[in-house]
């Protein structure tokens, strides 16, 4: 298997900024500024990116990995809990009724 991967050419590697010094009540501040100049604005271009804006944040949750992981586990428990009461029934209907069911074949 590793002579597969001797071929293939390096991905690279990623770069992420994380800045040492992050006021976060500063930075939710300033968005919450921006929002507000945004929405008393009569600009249609800054209209239009508030919009294109609030459609990402409402489409953001479909692709969000661990939102999807979660629905995934919750249908699968669903199936498997609706597998087991398919099955605890047909047991109960067979050692119920299988002994009737036999003495009219005999």
């Amino acid at each position: 298997m590793a002579l597969f991967g001797f071929f293939k050419p390096e991905k690279p590697v990623g770069f992420t900024y994380r800045p040492r010094f992050y006021d976060e009540k500063k930075g939710s501040f300033q968005e919450r500024l921006k929002d507000a100049r945004e929405l008393t604005s009569d600009d249609p271009e800054e209209l239009k990116s508030r919009i294109r804006r609030k459609l990402k944040r409402k489409s953001s949750y479909l692709s969000d990995k661990k939102y999807r992981q979660k629905r995934l586990v919750r249908s699968n428990m669903l199936l498997l809990l609706v597998i087991v009461v398919l099955m605890v029934i047909t047991y109960a209907a067979l050692h119920l009724y299988l002994p009737t069911i036999i003495k009219y074949f005999e």
